[in-house]
Parts: C-alpha cells; structure tokens; sequence
C-alpha cells in the first residue's frame, strides 16, 4: 500500500542526517544492530531504544530508514517532540501506511493524553497492517511517566534496548574508524587519538562532529591533520 503523504512529512528528519548501521560499531552496540536488523528482516515488528540525549538515537533511526529504503520499502522518521510543537495527535493518522515508522523523543507526550491516545492506536494499527516500528526515548516505557497504561503496556512488548552512554573507549574507537572508513576519510593515528581523547563522547555529537570535519575540510580544500581538527574540534 502507498503512504498517503500529508503535512506531517514536512518534519521528516530522514534527510537531516548522515548515518548508517554499519556506523554503530563496537561491542556494546552489537545487540541492538541485531535486533534493529531482525526488525528489518521481518523477524519482529517493534523495537524500543532509549538513553540520554545525544547518544545517537537519532543517527540511530536515521540509519535504520536509510537501510530499509535501500531494500525499496518506505520509510518515515519523525520527532515527536517537533509533531507536539506544531501539529495535532492527527498528524500520526495513516502513518501505518509506511512500511517502517521510525518515531523519536517519545517521552515529550508525557502528560498530554491526546497524543498517548494517538500513539496507541498508531500502535494497534500498524501491527495489524504488519508495519514495522521503530521507537526512541530518554527512559523506557516503564519509566517515561506515561499515564495511559495499554500505552505502557504495548511500548514495553517491544524490544528494549539502553543506548551506550559513550563511556568506553572501545565503542568510541570501532565507531570511528567504521564512519571514517564509509566516508572514505583517511585519518593519521595521531588525529584518531587526539578524537577519541578531546573529542564528543556521545555517538550523535561524534557523527556530527565527523560531519562537520568532513564538510569544512571539503570547502577549505584542506586535508584533516591534527592541527586543523583541533583547530575545529576546540572552536566548536
């Protein structure tokens, strides 16, 4: 069945973001490409991540669109956090239409019952047209403070994973090299270092960070040695 396309899709985050699965390297993120890879392949139909701000959800999602479009199926992410800001509950109506939903900052609709309401039904009407979900939030099901029980109830059927904080130097360091070498970006051993110690820690401020080295590099016509990234890791 095609989406039926409506105002919503002006929020589509899809385009915003430069990320894919191989990217999420590391040992503490094989779970959850597992499990977003099941997902995929049909072997589920909801999956739940959560964890702090700027630990690459978002990426996350993004490169689970990005995936599932390649294979030729259509895809949507959206905030909801930008949906509650201008648009009515209405606006997740017929996104069961899609093949993979991919529904972000799920903790905003807490205390407006309008949109739990609205997020349950999308819920129970996706899985009955077998559309694949993909969710994220800050906390899980069980603790976003949500007050519509079933919502709870059906949020917490998926499966749930904690996004990786970015502590641990190991993940930070397969998840460099794996979006360097996508990018095709060759990187002294004496610039990866000087990343993995001054740079972001989270995985979305590290991507994003790799972004912008790569598009400032590309427009100064300059090659990313150590002295110019940390010239533009330290002004940022």
């Amino acid at each position: 069945m095609k989406p039926s396309y409506n105002s919503q899709l002006v929020l589509n985050l899809g385009p915003r973001l430069d990320a894919r699965l191989s990217d999420f390297a590391g040992p503490h993120w094989a779970a959850i490409i597992s499990a977003i890879n099941e997902l995929l392949n049909g072997a589920s139909e909801r999956c739940f991540v959560y964890g702090e701000p700027d630990t690459g959800k978002t990426h996350l999602l993004a490169a689970a669109c990005e995936a599932y479009s390649e294979r030729g199926y259509t895809t949507v992410l959206l905030s909801l956090r930008e949906l509650l800001a201008s648009k009515s509950p209405d606006s997740l109506e017929s996104l069961e239409n899609y093949q993979l939903i991919a529904l972000d900052d799920i903790e905003v609709i807490q205390g407006h019952d309008d949109w739990q309401e609205a997020l349950f039904h999308l819920l129970n009407r996706a899985q009955e047209s077998q559309t694949r979900i993909l969710l994220a939030a800050r906390a899980s099901p069980a603790q976003l403070g949500l007050q519509l029980p079933d919502l709870v109830s059906r949020l917490s059927q998926a499966a749930c994973f904690h996004i990786p904080n970015g502590e641990d130097e190991i993940d930070r360091h397969a998840i460099l090299l794996a979006a360097l070498g996508r990018r095709n970006i060759h990187l002294e051993a004496d610039v990866i270092r000087y990343l993995l110690i001054k740079g972001p820690r989270y995985t979305g401020l590290l991507l994003k960070h790799l972004s912008h080295l790569e598009e400032v590099a590309l427009q100064q016509r300059k090659k990313l040695t150590l002295h110019f990234v940390k010239q533009l890791t330290e002004s940022r």
